[in-house]
């Protein structure tokens, strides 16, 4: 089991933002023009070896009616990450977040050993027990996203290739799960709407057959604790 560090806290003093703002590395993400400013998301290594994503942003900016002139979107990012931490779900550590003037960056380190659903499904088929190790990380991502959900929180964007694994495909494997892409997380009014919203984009966005969506909805509803006969349509 892992243990939770607390999360840092959102850096509105600048402190280290021009440190983290100007630090180098490659693109993994593009800098694109999004909700009227730029987003991107950079890739490099640390002193001590660890591999880092920085997400930068610059005039980025969502609105609600509790921000009706705007807030940056990391902020909402950031926010996740402690609505998800509180939850029990497990996500990538965030290292640093901060904003200054209409710049935003978010700092997270990697999953180390962890790929996305779909990567591992399609490395692992007729590999030796896959059909169990399958089963028990449907299972965990079951239990992850009734977490998640009866927390009211909606991911908003539930592809396989947010959900990550790591696993040892064995006759008795070795499983942990986590969820990434936290930046279109948002509160339902109730468990039930987040879930419904959520747990259809799986099946319409992986590779799951029919047999491996049926045993995940039942793995899903057992965690969730409650029937949800519109995940059986």
């Amino acid at each position: 089991m892992r243990i939770r560090m607390p999360l840092p806290k959102l850096d509105s003093t600048g402190q280290f933002f021009e440190q983290w703002w100007s630090t180098q590395g490659e693109w993994v993400e593009q800098p694109n023009q999004r909700r009227g400013g730029e987003s991107g998301v950079l890739r490099t290594t640390t002193e001590d070896g660890k591999v880092i994503y920085i997400k930068r942003q610059e005039n980025h900016i969502y609105r609600d009616i509790f921000h009706p002139f705007g807030q940056a979107t990391i902020i909402r990012e950031y926010k996740a990450y402690c609505a998800l931490t509180k939850a029990q779900v497990n996500v990538p550590k965030l290292i640093y977040c901060g904003v200054q003037n209409k710049k935003a960056i978010l700092v997270t380190e990697a999953l180390d050993g962890f790929i996305d659903l779909d990567s591992w499904m399609e490395q692992n088929q007729g590999q030796p027990f896959y059909a169990e190790t399958l089963n028990k990380i449907l299972t965990e991502t079951a239990t992850m996203l009734a977490k998640l959900h009866l927390n009211k929180l909606q991911h908003g964007s539930l592809y396989g290739k947010h959900l990550f694994v790591k696993a040892e495909t064995n006759e008795q494997p070795l499983v942990e799960v986590a969820l990434l892409d936290l930046e279109k997380i948002k509160k339902r009014n109730t468990a039930k709407e987040a879930a419904l919203h959520d747990i259809p984009k799986i099946k319409r966005h992986s590779l799951l057959n029919s047999e491996q969506w049926h045993f995940f909805v039942n793995a899903y509803e057992q965690a969730f604790g409650s029937k949800l006969p519109k995940l059986h349509q």
